[in-house]
């Protein structure tokens, strides 16, 4: 069950996110022009780039963790032979960065491997970077006490570490830095017992901290507009330039997609094709420039009537469109046909040469099937509706045809003749 309920979900999003798309592909070009030197996106922009930024940051977080854990559990092996740390400083020097440090590290990076994609994750890696830094000036102090010497570089190296893996955004960690860069002044040059020598590392501290927050813009900026690069090739690929519509071939993953939820879920759907009537009379009398804006403006409504949960549409070539609707009765079917049937002849684009009405019209065939079963293929459906949407050019255009789909043949029964 819950399997199925996951299954659900996931077709539901990626078929709204294809529907939703040509707004996408807006936001993201007025993103490009306007440009982003604050290192921020619109809300919705910036809500989808933390999303993949924190899926794609895992990996490098909980590895950036891991060796700053394994740095700290390490150093008290070599504290008192390598690094000059008197005995008398060991014990406390040994128990903040043991029994402090490296349990802070470690809980941050069980957060990262149970909630990894969890947005409040940068502030975690923030927060562990800070506590950190907070534990190595503390320890500075402890030794400093002990005539013991500590190379302040370590912040500096700290704070270039988490820039270079954290991949944690510029407004989150740029003023925490600045913040322990002050702590770590005051620090040196107040606190301790400092020697020429503190203000030579402090020094270089200080300009591994200038790099860091110059390679945090600049990454971060890097990584935003490639972000937005990839964003708009990827959408760019799976819509139709012209009307901003699936083209043919997202359409039919798209139509794969909600057809085979219909089929787990045993929903009964109806499936739409639909036609310009006369459209090369159209092109012939009005150009193709005109013909184009017309194509736009009979797409802008079939958008409008697929844009609820689980609806797909898109161009399936020509002057062809198909739609996709999960309706509960073959009538509602029929009515939401007839509804955008009646709205695309509203519009009012003047087709003097059509022989059907003074203005551009639609024919539709729309096949309904219910309770589509496993072997119940999604191109028998789109030939019910092909077959049907040729009834509607027969009966004179500007209608629409509704039939079942016919388990038994290609072609859908009359919804009336299922009616007797």
């Amino acid at each position: 069950m819950r399997s199925s309920r996951v299954d659900a979900l996931a077709d539901a999003r990626e078929i709204e996110q294809a529907q939703s798309a040509p707004a996408l592909i807006g936001l993201i070009r007025k993103q490009l022009m306007r440009g982003f030197v604050w290192l921020r996106f619109t809300a919705e922009l910036e809500q989808a780039f933390r999303s993949e930024n924190d899926r794609a940051a895992r990996v490098n977080r909980i590895a950036l963790l891991s060796i700053a854990a394994l740095v700290l559990l390490i150093s008290p092996l070599f504290d008192t032979a390598y690094f000059g740390v008197p005995e008398s400083a060991a014990f406390w020097s040994r128990l903040l960065l043991v029994g402090v440090l490296v349990p802070v590290t470690l809980a941050a990076v069980a957060w990262c491997l149970r909630r990894g994609e969890s947005r409040a994750t940068e502030f975690v890696i923030t927060g562990q970077f800070a506590i950190v830094t907070v534990g190595l000036l503390a320890n500075h102090m402890i030794l400093n006490r002990y005539s013991a010497d500590f190379p302040i570089e370590f912040v500096g190296v700290g704070f270039v570490a988490v820039v270079a893996l954290g991949r944690v955004r510029s407004w989150v960690i740029l003023p925490v830095g600045a913040a322990l860069s002050v702590l770590t002044c005051v620090t040196v040059i107040g606190l301790v017992n400092s020697s020429p020598a503190d203000y030579y590392h402090l020094a270089a501290a200080g300009v591994l901290a200038l790099f860091a927050t110059y390679l945090q813009y600049a990454s971060e900026y890097v990584l935003r507009r490639s972000w937005l690069d990839r964003q708009l090739l990827q959408l760019v690929a799976r819509h139709d330039g012209l009307t901003g519509l699936l083209n043919r071939h997202a359409l039919e993953s798209a139509l794969a997609t909600a057809h085979a939820h219909a089929v787990r879920e045993c929903n009964d759907y109806s499936l739409a094709m639909i036609d310009i009537d006369q459209f090369g009379a159209y092109n012939n009398r009005y150009g193709h420039p005109a013909g184009d804006e017309a194509l736009r403006r009979v797409a802008e409504v079939i958008e409008v009537y697929a844009r609820r949960p689980l609806d797909v549409c898109g161009r399936y070539g020509g002057e062809e469109f198909v739609t996709f609707w999960i309706e509960g009765r073959p009538n509602e079917a029929e009515e939401h046909a007839e509804a955008l049937r009646a709205a695309i002849e509203d519009a009012a684009l003047v087709h003097e040469t059509s022989d059907v009405a003074p203005v551009v019209t639609v024919s539709i065939g729309l096949c309904h099937i219910e309770q589509p079963q496993q072997h119940d293929s999604l191109s028998a459906v789109l030939s019910c509706a092909d077959a049907l949407l040729y009834e509607a050019k027969a009966a004179g255009r500007n209608c629409v045809k509704v039939g079942l789909f016919d388990r038994g043949g290609p072609v859908g029964e009359k919804m009336a003749e299922a009616a007797d």
